[in-house]
């Protein structure tokens, strides 16, 4: 590709490689600038970042601690000896009786003790064994059915343990809770469950009003669901599942620069959130500025380079336009282009040269020009000779067919299959390999199957390693040519016609197979000992017989004709018959 890009920019014009060097030098310089301020951005998008972490690491810290509150208080409740033989007793006494219920009053006083001790707990619940419950504090929010089996699933898996159910979007509380087991006889007998609240949007609300600056605004996430903001804007952030992290992202029309942290207790997600443009409008204006600003100089700069380079050039071009008259070979017009007294400078003397030369020129071109045309005629009687003209006016007969009927992506695989064809029948090389002999009859094939479609059914079967073969050029062409002839059209019924191709070992077998009329016994003979003429320029069956035997000191040609089991034409090649210089491939073309 550079090698290319090369070729394009040493083809350009003088004056256009100037602009187009001062443009890539202008924009490089651009690059750099805008990098460069980009590279401010980033670092600044870094500070804010750092900042908006401490600010989320302050109340995520705030939030664990509370937590880690609350589990020491309910420790405290579980561990406590005067709770314990409370709760003792009332699991030993008989349910809904006076003594029970006296037992269950005598809990609450203790209950407001430990509530008291901390200044986050909005309620606290005891659970007895037999499912009655007593509550100190605000009323206990009702966590709903399935909050509350989830809650008593995670006590049965870690008795004595503590338990936290994290707060959603329908339900903003902690719940924090643990099993009470009897400790001081080691029975660890179940006493009731102790359970603690707290209210989320409070908690936060009270970190905020603590903090001496307004913060950005808040959103906590459990999961997907937003359980906290700080505000009435709605949050339609998409975050992605990283622990912690920033983005810019859009919502409404507005950019946000959003920044959150994982807590590594509850697994909620704290986010923050900036108006990005209130951030970055004015840099962001400053670096349009700084664009648009570069590509006016550079629009005005390349303008004033190409003014210059003309100057330059002109004289150039005016040698270049004569130099084109003379490729037509009107060398009067060509000498009258150029100046009566050349400067002294090096085009002056290039001018001088040129017109010393045209005379040269003149007779090399001429003489250059019979050659071409000699050679011209060469090549089309070569081509006359292996491409039948009447296949060539049909093929060509079929394409105008199939131009007129909008058929347009036939038509354009006939032409490839042409050109292929006539490429290889102009080829300077007398042999190729079988593979592109094989292609060269797929093309051949695909244009007859335009022309005889209800009329022929063909068949290509290759195998093995063609590319190692070496053919004549159109040396299964011909045999195809005449399966047309003899199976079609002398024929009403549908033909078939297979041609064949596989490589094995040292064994090449190459047959074509038609179905159809015998051909008759009179001209089978004169076929197998090649007496037979072949009728129009086509090439005979002796033609490839004898440019075979250029390549193979031996090989089978064999041909046979039956009413029931059509025409076979088989050639059987082997690898050791193979003459020297076809075996290094001297005289071949791949295609």
């Amino acid at each position: 590709m550079f090698t290319r890009l090369k070729k394009r920019f040493l083809d350009l014009p003088i004056a256009q490689k100037f602009v187009s060097i001062f443009a890539v030098m202008t924009l490089l310089s651009c690059a750099v600038m805008v990098g460069a301020l980009h590279l401010g951005l980033s670092v600044f998008e870094e500070k804010l970042y750092e900042k908006s972490l401490q600010e989320l690491d302050f109340f995520v810290q705030r939030l664990d601690d509370d937590l880690q509150e609350m589990d020491v208080l309910t420790r405290s409740i579980a561990v406590d000896t005067n709770i314990q033989n409370q709760l003792a007793a009332l699991t030993a006494a008989t349910p809904e009786t006076a003594q029970y219920y006296y037992l269950l009053t005598g809990v609450r006083p203790l209950l407001l003790e430990k509530l008291y001790q901390t200044g986050q707990a909005d309620s606290l619940q005891y659970i007895d064994a037999y499912g009655n419950a007593i509550t100190v504090g605000v009323s206990f929010p009702d966590p709903g059915d399935a909050r509350r089996a989830a809650l008593e699933e995670k006590l049965a898996e870690t008795p004595g343990g503590f338990v936290l159910l994290p707060p959603d979007a329908d339900y903003p509380y902690y719940i924090c809770g643990r099993k009470i087991l009897r400790s001081q006889n080691m029975s660890m007998q179940d006493l009731g469950t102790a359970l603690v609240t707290v209210d989320i949007e409070k908690l936060l609300n009270s970190q905020i009003r603590s903090l001496s600056g307004t913060p950005s605004e808040l959103y906590l996430y459990n999961g997907e669901a937003l359980v906290y903001q700080s505000t009435d804007t709605d949050a339609g952030f998409t975050l992605p599942d990283t622990r912690q992290g920033y983005a810019v992202q859009s919502m409404n029309g507005q950019k946000y620069f959003v920044c959150w942290l994982t807590s590594g207790v509850t697994g909620l997600r704290l986010c923050s959130v900036f108006d990005y443009n209130e951030i970055y409008g004015q840099t962001t204006r400053a670096r349009w500025a700084l664009l648009l600003g570069g590509c006016t100089i550079l629009v005005l700069f390349g303008w004033v380079m190409l003014r210059m380079a003309r100057l330059v050039t002109r004289p150039v071009h005016t040698l270049s336009e004569a130099v084109k008259s003379v490729e037509g070979g009107d060398f009067t017009t060509a000498r009258a282009m150029l100046p009566n007294t050349p400067a002294a400078d090096e085009i002056g003397t290039l001018t001088r040269d040129v017109d010393t030369m045209l005379g040269q020129i003149d007779t090399l071109i001429h003489e250059n020009y019979e050659k071409q045309l000699l050679l011209q005629d060469t090549r089309y009687k070569m081509l006359q000779a292996q491409i039948n003209p009447h296949f060539l006016y049909n093929t060509l007969s079929t394409l105008s067919w199939l131009v007129r009927a909008g058929k347009n992506e036939d038509a354009g695989r006939l032409i490839i299959n042409l050109g292929d064809m006539l490429r290889a029948a102009l080829s300077p090389k007398q042999n190729t390999t079988a593979a592109a002999d094989v292609q060269l009859v797929r093309c051949y094939i695909e244009i007859q199957q335009l022309r005889y479609k209800r009329r022929a059914a063909f068949a290509l079967e290759t195998d093995g390693d063609l590319e190692s073969w070496y053919l004549p050029h159109f040396t299964l062409q011909p045999l195809v040519e005449n399966a047309i002839k003899y199976g079609v059209e002398e024929s009403e019924d549908v033909c078939e016609i297979t041609v064949t191709a596989r490589a094995d070992g040292d064994t090449l077998l190459l047959a074509v197979h038609n179905t159809g009329a015998a051909i008759a016994p009179e001209r089978l003979a004169k076929m197998r000992n090649f007496t037979v003429k072949p009728q129009g320029h086509g090439i005979g069956l002796k033609n490839i017989y004898e440019r075979l035997s250029m390549l193979y000191t031996a090989f089978d040609f064999a041909i046979d004709s039956t009413e029931t089991d059509g025409t076979t034409v088989k050639i059987v090649l082997n690898r050791q018959n193979t003459k020297e210089d076809a075996a290094h491939g001297e005289t071949a073309d791949r295609g």
